[in-house]
């Protein structure tokens, strides 16, 4: 009984080991203290399991987790991407400003580097403000004072970011007056201090929400480090008592022991049968009473153990049900973050990953890819002409019908406003040019209709091919140059990058 009962504690408490150490891997980039610690416990629980040494860790953790600062990795790298590519894209109109776009790229380097907490975000985010306001400020000191028409190109790149901006956080926040205040503002057209007011907002948003974040993510934490602690608790309880047992079992064992020795001694000096039988009788009796007493202990210790397994279980149970609710959790707001609201398509979050591994993809296997820039023609007058509730549904149209007209192994994003970008992989120029018009005959022919009145809905194309060696941005910036080529050759049609045909 001995036996069996500590080979089950040992499996049960192997089985506990190697649980902990998974969990505690799927808790790394907390922070670099607790990562130190929770590989230590893991080397502790490893293998031959050193549960005094693991103790010494524990007692580490629940130190550590109590003044650990919150960190929110994810949600920094998001943050400092979408200010780079607000910044890269403002630095395109900073060709006749050297002052301008030295400061730009030396914010560019600052948004490359790592950052450790949500002050240095936030700073990092009021410099890129400042360099907003420098650009404003150096429109209105130029001979057109007007902002809007001094630099429309920037003042509608700002826009889009902002309308993708708040339309990410219009999709968790659907109740928020503020924001449904500005996504109208930004349909209607901003002037420059609009446009400021409303990224100090979106500032606000992306510090609140962050921090929010980090909220959750330390009371996952916490109850992490409160299992382990009552984990430990019942595993320390669990060695005491099966020590405590060992010792009884040992102690009942030297008795039954040295009764047995007494009545060979009794065998060897009995003096009459009679006498004899009656010492070996009372011997015999005393032996039953101490196994029987040693059986009811036995029946206790295996009903607590099964108690204390039974608890331990249930801890564990719980623990596994918060954690893949977390999980959940975190796989929707990574969905999220890279879903555009308004068509359900990729966003540029999501389009930044995907092309640069199919551009990866493209140079390890030595197959063609191609890329898209597909603008709706006219789409404003659908906005003048019916309002802004149209042109989002039109859009939504439009982004359902060009998903179905691609392979499931192709990539559709929505780029902003009215543009759309579409990966093809292992797809050369020529392909690329029958499958664009092939597009772009179908969403002419696509019925739309808005207060009975049927809409004829046509569509610009730029396509182009990836060239070794090249940035993704590269080949987008050549494609986009090719949708402005076909924008004013007469709109409607499709222009491909003859180098590859």
């Amino acid at each position: 009984m001995e036996e069996k009962s500590l080979q089950s504690l040992k499996q049960h408490s192997e089985l506990l080991a190697q649980f902990i150490i998974r969990l505690s891997k799927f808790y790394e980039g907390f922070s670099p203290d607790i990562d130190n610690e929770l590989q230590k416990l893991r080397g502790h629980l490893s293998g031959r399991p050193d549960f005094t040494l693991a103790n010494v860790s524990v007692n580490k953790l629940n130190k550590t987790l109590r003044i650990a600062d919150l960190t929110v990795r994810k949600y920094t790298a998001d943050s400092l991407a979408q200010w780079e590519e607000a910044v890269k894209k403002l630095q395109h109109s900073l060709i006749d400003e050297p002052a301008l776009t030295k400061e730009s790229a030396k914010i560019l380097i600052s948004l490359n580097q790592p950052v450790q907490s949500l002050f240095v975000l936030q700073s990092l985010c009021n410099k890129v403000l400042g360099l907003f306001q420098q650009v404003i400020k150096t429109d209105s000191n130029n001979a057109d004072i007007s902002s809007i028409t001094s630099a429309p190109a920037l003042h509608q790149a700002i826009s889009d970011e902002l309308t993708q901006l708040i339309e990410s956080y219009a999709n968790k926040n659907s109740e928020d007056d503020q924001l449904r205040a500005l996504r109208h503002k930004l349909k209607q057209g901003m002037t420059e201090d609009e446009l400021l007011q409303s990224c100090i907002v979106i500032i606000r948003l992306v510090v609140q929400d962050s921090l929010s974040e980090a909220n959750i993510s330390g009371k996952v934490i916490q109850s992490l480090h409160q299992a382990l602690g009552g984990i430990h608790e019942n595993i320390s309880q669990s060695i005491e008592q099966s020590q405590s047992n060992f010792e009884a079992r040992q102690s009942s064992n030297r008795d039954i022991k040295a009764k047995l020795d007494s009545i060979e001694d009794q065998l060897r000096q009995a003096e009459s049968l009679e006498k004899l039988k009656q010492q070996a009788q009372s011997y015999l009796s005393s032996m039953a009473l101490s196994l029987s007493e040693r059986e009811e202990a036995e029946q206790r210790e295996q009903a607590e153990l099964m108690t204390l397994l039974s608890a331990m279980r249930n801890q564990l149970v719980n623990l596994q049900k918060q954690t893949q609710q977390y999980r959940r959790k975190l796989a929707e707001q990574i969905v999220s973050t890279q879903t555009d609201a308004l068509t359900k398509l990729g966003n540029r979050k999501a389009y930044d990953e995907r092309v640069e591994k199919e551009c990866q993809h493209a140079i390890d296997t030595n197959v063609p890819l191609a890329l898209a820039v597909i603008d709706i023609d006219y789409f404003k007058s659908i906005n003048d002409k019916f309002g802004h509730a149209a042109g989002d549904k039109t859009l939504q149209i439009v982004g359902k019908h060009l998903k179905s007209l691609i392979q499931p192994t192709d990539f559709i994003a929505r780029w902003g406003g009215e543009e759309f970008v579409v990966l093809f992989p292992a797809t050369n120029a020529t392909e690329l040019k029958s499958k664009l018009e092939k597009i772009r005959i179908s969403l002419s022919k696509l019925p739309l209709k808005f207060r009975e009145q049927k809409i004829s809905l046509t569509a610009s194309f730029g396509g182009t091919c990836y060239r070794e060696g090249e940035t993704a941005a590269a080949m987008f910036e050549r494609a986009d140059r090719l949708l402005y080529r076909a924008k004013h050759s007469g709109r409607n049609c499709v222009m491909i990058d003859q180098e590859f045909i």
